[in-house]
């Protein structure tokens, strides 16, 4: 059933998040076209005002499909689950663990494809500038000899790892909140939002601590670490998504309010 579960969330999602993950491709392919002009030895001013248009085009394109997959994704969970798609789902002979886990899945592998695609972009637009990758690949080489090889190779395997971690806590924290907000007897996604503030506000404040507690420790120890290693990520990413997954696994199986 789990199987079924994500091939509809894949059906119910591509259809509008290829296509727009795809514009970036499209802009990515016009912004290098553009940065390659070399815009001092232009004459023709309607030829730089074009090249300028389409970089901001690529800019704001970029923008625009990361924040249109946020909220389209946010949508799809609260409309398929809590909204009127959600009397359906929850008739089902379906585990609440099997719902979670599917439409989790789904929402954190579309935000990790549009992050790479636009990691990939950027990477696309520094190539444009002659020299810019070869510099940065001799620089990644260079930083690998001097660090052995393998530590290197294990530290950048574990800093994606802990990259994947935070997404995923960061797409289960909305669940939550929106699983939080459906509690309310009005103003859901109000209340949802509210949680969601909430959540970020105590999240910074056991931040803060965390920094205040490492600034103690280097004084008494003579040291300087500044704590934004792949280990606290991972941690960090790993008790949040365990915390967020139950509460939305909880409210979803107990508290479930469809009025």
């Amino acid at each position: 059933m789990l199987g079924k579960l994500m091939k509809y969330e894949w059906q119910a999602t591509w259809k509008l998040l290829l296509p727009a993950n795809l514009l970036i491709v499209v802009m990515t392919f016009f912004a290098c076209m553009a940065i390659r002009l070399n815009f001092g030895e232009i004459k023709n001013d309607g030829i730089v005002f074009g090249a300028v248009m389409i970089l901001a085009t690529y800019v704001g394109s970029m923008f625009v499909v990361m924040i249109g997959t946020a909220i389209y994704l946010i949508y799809r969970f609260y409309t398929s689950t809590y909204g009127d798609q959600g009397y359906l789902l929850h008739t089902l002979p379906v585990d609440k663990h099997h719902i979670v886990i599917a439409k989790v899945t789904v929402s954190t592998a579309w935000v990790l494809f549009s992050s790479f695609l636009m990691y990939l972009s950027v990477l696309f637009i520094f190539a444009s500038e002659k020299g810019v990758i070869p510099e940065l690949v001799d620089s990644i080489r260079l930083f690998t000899e001097e660090a052995g090889g393998r530590p290197s190779l294990f530290a950048g395997v574990m800093t994606v790892t802990a990259f994947v971690v935070s997404v995923l806590a960061r797409v289960l924290k909305v669940t939550a909140c929106l699983s939080l907000g459906q509690l309310s007897a009005n103003h859901k996604l109000l209340m949802s939002f509210a949680y969601y503030f909430g959540i970020y506000f105590l999240q910074q404040i056991l931040s803060t601590f965390y920094y205040i507690f490492l600034a103690v420790i280097n004084r008494r120890l003579d040291t300087y670490y500044y704590g934004q290693t792949w280990e606290v990520t991972l941690l960090t990413g790993l008790v949040y998504v365990v915390v967020f997954y139950v509460v939305t696994w909880y409210t979803m199986e107990k508290k479930l309010n469809l009025d």
